[in-house]
């Protein structure tokens, strides 16, 4: 008997590859933006300019940007399902350099805007007719202390080809191209190094940790050009820091996720001040698995698995119930997820891996995508990504398209809140106790790792960058620091960390990807977690006010969005809230277990 297959239906987007609408949608876009080009090129940054020109300016900008959006989301949507199709194929290509192209032809939109007089600034920001564009104006005005001139602008992005982004490139290419020789069971077998590290999840010590020093291995062979590598692209990223004006090299991040700086700072002290609790789990799991001690290769070692199966149908009546135990307007949008096939969930050849969720058209539900398997991952995978349904979805419904979004630091609100909602109302369906202990250290080590683990990661970077301004770090120097923020992190609960882990500062890409990127997960998830222990207080009340929250877009700053809740984020006392809750279920399997 054959499998159901349950996938999307793009007909609200377009046809299929060959209909003629999406030619007509190419055009549309391109006389728009000649329009655009035509009325504000070189008048943007006039003093004549009038708040009610912009706004006109703006909403043909948004036309045209609505449009290639719908042409994009239409090609990666049927793309991701047909990858192996060449007509697929073929059109992603077209849309792609169509879209690029659309791109530099309005570059100059938020470059002339930029230009004009504090005080014809101050006018536009202030003016009623320009109100649901405030933030965009405002938030582009904040890069101009930090903007370089067109030609030092044009050298940087000509310089970055063959320096950063060549760097970047020569790291990938390196990375990739490892293969391991891994015994399992008596065979050897070739390996990719997702291969290997899967076998950190498996149930013998000795496998594991095998597994995790011949996937180190490459990259210890490799430190020296690593070292290079890391180098040229710290100093990179500090003298482009000094050179635009920013007073910390973390500054010109923390500008573009729209966070102050004091913020990252009481965030991370509040992190590192609980590790406490972290080594307190892994001690805890060091009883559970019966070990005289546990090293880094045990931190992903399995407490156990959730032995029960979910139809996809199962899963889907799971979180609408328990999404109606939190807010039945959460459950009224699953539904019509559901009802209008805005979800693709089964695994087939040409699908790709991984799981995401795309914004629809405007006013429209959006599209959720993953591999479900039926396993409780699966379920709680299907939550999280809904969660991000549910906030698109009220986004769209009270923003424009120059709102719709959100900065990465409160992009996984509503999928991380929903997939807490999940998961405590699965915790309590009836699980055996060993299912029960299997699925809440689970959900504690998915914290640590997106908080805690990221937040020694950002102390990690803190201390090279700063380095970097006194002397050139050695590999030592690289290696030595990541240690000793693995050691703060585990405290007592872990051995051997400097032998055994040291080198694993060479393997975490987004060092040399994208610099201080790493601290935005632990802001998310601990804003995410500190947000449903204050719905653990208020109940009722806070509903209300997350769901007007949820709504924002990318109308305001995160602090701004918060505030509306009476929230501070540079207060240590919200954040704590998190740590609350983590402490909270730590305590919780210690009591299953005992």
């Amino acid at each position: 008997m054959s499998q159901e297959i349950i996938e999307w239906d793009l007909s609200s987007l377009y046809k299929g590859t060959d209909d003629p609408r999406i030619d007509k949608d190419i055009k549309e876009i391109e006389a728009k933006v000649k329009k655009l080009i035509e009325k504000a090129k070189g008048n943007l940054n006039s003093d004549l300019l009038t708040p009610t020109q912009l706004k006109e300016w703006f909403e043909y900008y948004e036309e045209a940007s609505t449009k290639a959006f719908y042409l994009n989301l239409y090609s990666g949507l049927i793309y991701s399902i047909t990858s192996l199709d060449d007509e697929v194929k073929a059109l992603k290509a077209k849309i792609d350099d169509f879209s690029t192209k659309m791109q530099q032809e309005t570059l100059f939109f938020n470059l002339e805007l930029n230009q004009i007089s504090e005080e014809r600034f101050k006018e536009l920001v202030n003016s009623p007719v320009l109100s649901n564009y405030k933030h965009e104006i405002e938030y582009n005005r904040l890069e101009k202390a930090h903007q370089l001139s067109e030609s030092e602008e044009q050298i940087v992005l000509m310089k970055d080809l063959t320096g950063r982004k060549g760097f970047r490139k020569l790291y990938s290419e390196i990375t990739s191209g490892f293969t391991y020789e891994f015994d399992v069971d008596g065979e050897k077998k070739t390996m990719t190094g997702s291969e290997l590290f899967s076998l950190m999840y498996h149930t013998d010590k000795d496998v594991r940790y095998n597994a995790l020093q011949t996937y180190i291995s490459e990259y210890k062979n490799n430190e020296l050009t690593f070292t290079h590598i890391y180098n040229n692209i710290l100093k990179d990223w500090v003298q482009e820091c000094e050179r635009r004006k920013f007073k910390t090299p973390i500054a010109k991040r923390n500008l573009e996720n729209e966070v102050d700086d004091d913020i990252v700072e009481t965030l991370g002290k509040v992190t590192t001040k609980s590790n406490t609790i972290v080594e307190k789990y892994y001690n805890i799991k060091k009883k559970i698995l019966k070990l005289p001690e546990l090293k880094m290769s045990d931190i992903y070692a399995p407490v156990g698995e959730v032995s029960k199966k979910y139809s996809y149908k199962e899963a889907v009546e799971l979180i609408k119930d328990a999404n109606q135990n939190f807010s039945p307007k959460f459950r009224e949008i699953v539904e019509k997820m559901v009802e209008q096939e805005h979800i693709d969930v089964t695994p087939r050849k040409g699908k790709v891996e991984g799981a995401f969720c795309s914004y629809g058209k405007m006013n429209e539900y959006p599209y959720v995508f993953l591999n479900f398997t039926g396993t409780v991952d699966s379920v709680l995978t299907l939550a999280h990504e809904l969660g991000h349904a549910i906030h698109h979805y009220l986004i769209q419904q009270k923003q424009t398209f120059t709102n719709i979004g959100s900065s990465l630091p409160v992009a996984e609100i509503a999928s991380v809140f929903n997939e807490i909602v999940a998961f405590d109302f699965l915790i309590k369906q009836d699980l055996s106790k060993k299912d029960k202990i299997a699925l809440l250290a689970n959900h504690i080590e998915g914290n640590f790792s997106t908080s805690h683990r990221q937040n020694a990661f950002y102390r990690y970077e803190k201390h090279i960058h700063n380095l970097i301004k006194e002397k050139l770090p050695t590999t030592d120097d690289f290696k030595e620091s990541f240690a000793k923020e693995m050691e703060l992190m585990f405290g007592n609960s872990i051995t051997n960390i400097k032998e055994d882990y040291e080198s694993y500062c060479f393997v975490v890409p987004h060092f040399i990807d994208v610099p201080f990127y790493v601290y935005a997960y632990n802001m998310s998830n601990l804003l995410v977690i500190a947000l449903y222990q204050l719905y653990l207080e208020q109940k009722e009340k806070f509903i209300p006010k997350f769901i007007d929250l949820l709504s924002v877009g990318k109308s305001m700053t995160p602090a701004e969005m918060l505030a509306r809740m009476g929230i501070d984020l540079t207060d240590s006392t919200f954040w704590h809230k998190g740590i609350d809750y983590l402490s909270r279920k730590i305590d919780e399997l210690e009591e299953l277990i005992n």
